[in-house]
């Protein structure tokens, strides 16, 4: 089998990641950073070439030559690269959650797609073995009656973030919508919902209290988040059987009906212990087998921002 050619951006902590992935796949990688230095260091580890300069790296190679982009900059810079990347004719294109920092930035990238262009947003935990065992089990047990999520972050990493990042204050969709997109993949998206907010801080006045509950396509749905106090993110699913729960979002628990008592199901999770759980069978999935359907599109990942606006208040 020919090998996929990959053009990775970025040479941080996920791009590093992601090159771990790749290179037990056995893609041929080319990597595109700001830091030249750190470029070089980082592809000769893997094996593999690359370049500094940011997008302006683009003119050192041939973009007509690879099968995927991968876009694993900071959340800041997605919009840059991905803009840059249809630009020069790039037409697969995977970007790192959430895909760009506002609607605003979302809207002027889906007006940027063009026809052959195919752009998706890279939701591992969709494809966490825990979640895939809840997806079968949610089918044998005869559907969805209801779901509880929580996005609670700890206040010490988003203090941490204060410091030097510019998207605090969008601080819900650049981070708590990793568990917010999982809960509504399972359950569909909101049909009607109410949403409720308080407190807040200087660097995200909008609230850090977040409560509601709704009807989605599937199930009625609450979600209670305080980034002011303790917790932990965890979704909760229903089902005519019991009820099963992702808390820690790698761990699948159940609790019959009728019963009290959580009971830890064990399932397939070879791969989620080698890599960053739910990254390599996305690769896998997306890339190597051409699905990349089980990813959100530009126009799907506006659909969830615009929900999110509800919940954190987000004027764009």
């Amino acid at each position: 089998m020919k090998k996929k050619k990959i053009l990775l951006f970025g040479s941080g902590y996920m791009a590093n990641e992601y090159l771990k992935v790749l290179k037990a796949l056995s893609c041929d990688v080319f990597i595109i950073g700001r830091n030249r230095q750190k470029v070089k260091a980082l592809a000769d580890s893997y094996g593999f070439k690359g370049c500094g300069g940011g997008t302006s790296g683009l003119k050192n190679v041939d973009c007509g030559d690879f099968d995927w982009v991968i876009n694993a900059v900071p959340v800041d810079k997605l919009f840059e690269v991905t803009s840059a990347c249809v630009q020069h004719g790039l037409s697969n294109i995977l970007i790192e959650k959430p895909g760009a920092l506002n609607l605003n930035e979302l809207n002027a990238l889906k007006k940027k797609e063009k026809k052959g262009i195919n752009i998706r947003v890279a939701c591992n935990r969709r494809f966490y073995g825990s979640v895939q065992a809840l997806r079968e089990r949610i089918k044998e047990d005869g559907g969805i009656v209801g779901c509880f999520f929580d996005f609670t972050d700890r206040e010490k990493d988003i203090f941490e973030a204060a410091k030097g990042s510019s998207f605090v204050d969008r601080w819900g969709w650049a981070n708590s919508m990793h568990v917010i997109d999982l809960a509504f993949h399972l359950i569909g998206l909101p049909q009607q919902i109410k949403t409720f907010r308080d407190a807040g801080w200087k660097f995200h006045p909008t609230g850090n209290v977040f409560t509601g509950s709704g009807r989605s396509e599937k199930s009625l749905f609450s979600y209670y988040s305080t980034w002011s106090g303790g917790g932990r993110w965890a979704v909760e699913i229903s089902t005519p059987e019991g009820r099963y729960k992702l808390s820690p979002l790698e761990k699948l628990a159940f609790c019959k009906k009728n019963q009290f008592n959580w009971e830890e199901k064990e399932f397939a999770m070879e791969h989620d212990t080698q890599f960053k759980p739910g990254l390599y069978k996305m690769v896998n999935e997306v890339i190597l087998n051409n699905r990349p359907n089980t990813l959100p599109t530009l126009d799907e990942q506006i659909r969830l921002y615009k929900v999110t606006q509800k919940i954190f208040g987000y004027e764009n």
